[in-house]
């Protein structure tokens, strides 16, 4: 936080930063009461050891049930996209650059498109399976299923201009490439990973970032031609992370109450499709978003982040934000230590509160309506690994139930008469 806020203040030519500042020092420190009520229950959700004994899961299971999560993501995506699918002319025109649809052109249907989002929960059992030296190998079937979602997620990518949905896909595999190294290295050698390794990795954000914004705003005529591209990435990034620890801070000193209306940590609640999210709405007295009223009549619409540290603070207060984050924390905790003991929980839970954790400078990831599809995507597989578990071991003691039967020895008794 503190880098975030001297590069905000630094002036320099690449920063984009309008509006009124409120993020000063007395902020940086409430943050980071904030991130140490975070990172303390998370350290100590790691330690835990809920479970002395380990039995390895059966991946057949995992499989089967993740292709079917897989065939709803896509079928989401067909929905989504299907006025570009099924026009040969408009697909090659968006394709070749020479047709560009806005958002508006391209259109959702609530409740469908949406299932898209699944699909980070196949992600992150495929990576894990991937670089799992189990003895049941990768069905030929689940690399078909990522062949076609790796190539509807880099199209929605590029039509949706969607970062985070690569992000999302790029997550899964950089913890399993984690866990695989930790696995196989020796444990100097992974202590220097984990202390030196968030800062290598510094190098390659700034190249998916400028690689992402070339095409979403440096083509405009806003900024090319009027500084060096690398100025602008820097200070495009810089502006991004200022401005949203900024916007949430203004938004306390605006609404220094809690609202208790969740419109950051249950935004998906409030969008929910069908109508469903309108009696919540009405329960907690939410009509309007607070936060947009903010941003037209403090800052800058075009960076329209509130910061998960600071909008915790506007849903619940001070100390319902420390006891969000201590929660918050603990379970990313022992989603780590599943994930390391390869249980399914955490292969399936700890990819989303890592990214929870990494955009927690940015705004609250858990109450996306993006998150809580990818929690119904957990539940569904895990639901399922139960019914088909269930039902391989149902079939396999009927199998040894008939060879018992089959094989069972014949008594031979002796006619009566025959043993006087």
């Amino acid at each position: 936080m503190g880098v975030i806020y001297l590069g905000g203040e630094s002036g320099a030519s690449g920063l984009t930063i309008r509006g009124v500042r409120y993020l000063n020092e007395h902020f940086l420190l409430l943050g980071a009461l904030l991130i140490i009520s975070l990172a303390l229950p998370a350290w100590l959700g790691a330690q835990i050891q809920l479970s002395r004994t380990r039995q390895e899961p059966n991946y057949a299971d995992w499989d089967v049930a993740v292709q079917f999560v897989a065939g709803i993501a896509v079928f989401a995506y067909l929905i989504w996209f299907k006025d570009i699918f099924f026009s040969p002319a408009t697909l090659f025109g968006v394709l070749t650059g020479s047709v560009k649809l806005s958002r508006s052109e391209i259109g959702l249907t609530p409740g469908l498109t949406s299932l898209a989002n699944m699909a980070p929960a196949f992600y992150s059992i495929y990576a894990y399976r991937l670089l799992k030296n189990a003895s049941y190998r990768v069905p030929r079937a689940l690399h078909i299923w990522f062949g076609v979602l790796l190539s509807l997620t880099l199209f929605r990518v590029y039509v949706w201009s969607e970062r985070l949905a690569l992000i999302e896909l790029l997550i899964p595999f950089g913890l399993a490439m984690g866990w695989w190294v930790a696995n196989r290295r020796s444990a100097r050698f992974w202590s220097i990973v984990r202390v030196f390794g968030p800062f290598a990795a510094l190098p390659f954000i700034i190249l998916f970032f400028g690689a992402s914004e070339y095409f979403r705003s440096w083509t405009s005529d806003t900024y090319r031609g009027k500084m060096d591209f690398w100025d602008f990435v820097i200070g495009r990034l810089a502006s991004y992370y200022y401005t949203a620890l900024n916007n949430g801070a203004g938004m306390v000193v605006i609404l220094p109450n809690a609202t208790f209306e969740f419109e950051f940590l249950l935004e998906w609640l409030h969008k929910a499709p069908f109508g469903l999210g309108k009696p919540f709405s009405e329960y907690v007295g939410w009509q309007e978003s607070r936060f947009f009223w903010y941003l037209y009549s403090y800052q800058d619409p075009e960076f329209n982040s509130p910061s998960a540290i600071y909008a915790v603070l506007n849903d619940m207060g001070l100390y319902g934000g420390i006891g969000y984050f201590m929660l918050e924390g603990l379970i990313a905790g022992l989603a780590f230590r599943a994930y390391r003991r390869g249980g399914l929980a955490g292969v399936l839970i700890f990819p989303l509160f890592f990214i929870s954790l990494a955009e927690i400078y940015r705004y609250t990831y858990l109450g996306q309506p993006r998150a809580f599809t990818w929690v119904l995507a957990m539940i569904l597989v895990a639901v399922l690994v139960v019914m088909v578990s269930t039902v391989r071991k149902a079939r396999a003691a009927g199998r040894v139930t008939s060879s018992q039967r089959g094989w069972a020895p014949t008594v031979l008794t002796a006619p009566s008469g025959l043993g006087d």
